[in-house]
């Protein structure tokens, strides 16, 4: 157990050491937070924890490759390993089980981008494809209905964009057909929507640690609440003086008011800086001094 926590420093094993409750790791960049995480999971893992209990969410494929190989090497082989994957992957398999809960075969197609273009712009669309692509899914991961769309929508653009909105729904609902905001967005709906497999769901992943928290949105941030139904074993790892994708829907405060989400939330910081040099580290803070 000392082995696995030897490379750390104080700060890396008072998060790495945490079991139960939630847990807010303030990490900068370079700052020795995907080792942290990784040796967390190896650290529960010794303690008896089962593996296949623990759920360590991030947002890329490149991420998460790296946080399996790293988690790999520090607990070897293990007959039900700990799920490392981006926040859609776990989506793309919890629908494989259960999408049939709406009605929808396990048999699904799932869309890229340039499929859900060509959807839209078979309904001879007269405006930007890429608009309108962009507002569907800014409504989707909003959890707005095209009805509601419709009903807000003032400017005669905006109609039309909800008609296309029902439109595109209805026709990857028929063809059995999921988009990248699906994943989520459908997973979501199958736990709010069923109390039951929402608790099982979360007695299975009783260990959850999300990566560039900082960067969830609304949806995903909802989507860990349901996942937290039975139990508060949430740690949060990001840095709060970085958000980059607010333009993909990233709502800052997410992590600035994770306190608020959970009672007895413990924040730990990684404050020493592995990667960069005294000088970059007070440019890049003086800069940041200057954030709203």
């Amino acid at each position: 157990m000392d082995k696995i926590l030897s490379e750390l420093n104080e700060n890396q094993k008072e998060a790495a050491k945490h079991i139960d409750g939630p847990l807010l790791i303030l990490a900068g960049a370079g700052s020795g937070k995907t080792k942290t995480i990784t040796t967390r999971v190896a650290y529960l893992i010794s303690l008896g924890i089962d593996p296949s209990s623990i759920l360590t969410l991030t947002f890329t494929n490149k991420a998460a490759s790296e946080m399996r190989d790293r988690a790999r090497s520090m607990i070897g082989d293990v007959r039900y390993p700990p799920l490392l994957c981006t926040f859609h992957k776990f989506g793309l398999l919890f629908l494989k089980f259960n999408i049939n809960k709406l009605g929808r075969s396990n048999g699904f197609v799932v869309i890229d981008t340039d499929d859900k273009k060509r959807i839209i712009k078979s309904f001879g669309v007269d405006m930007p494809i890429s608009l309108v692509a962009s507002e569907i899914s800014r409504y989707k991961n909003s959890l707005i209905s095209p009805e509601e769309v419709f009903k807000k929508a003032e400017k005669k653009d905006y109609k039309a964009i909800a008609k296309l909105y029902e439109q595109y729904e209805n026709y990857i609902a028929s063809n059995n057909l999921v988009d990248f905001d699906d994943l989520l967005v459908l997973t979501y709906k199958i736990l709010d929507f069923d109390e039951k497999l929402c608790a099982e769901t979360s007695e299975r992943y009783k260990y959850i640690m999300v990566d560039e928290y900082q960067d969830t949105n609304e949806l995903q941030s909802m989507l860990l609440r349901k996942l937290c139904l039975t139990h508060e074993n949430l740690c949060v790892v990001g840095d709060d003086d970085q958000s980059i994708y607010g333009w993909r829907g990233a709502n800052i405060k997410n992590i600035l008011e994770f306190h608020n989400s959970f009672d007895h939330v413990k924040v730990t910081k990684l404050e020493k800086n592995y990667r960069s040099t005294s000088q970059i580290l007070k440019a890049a803070n003086d800069l940041i001094d200057h954030n709203r």
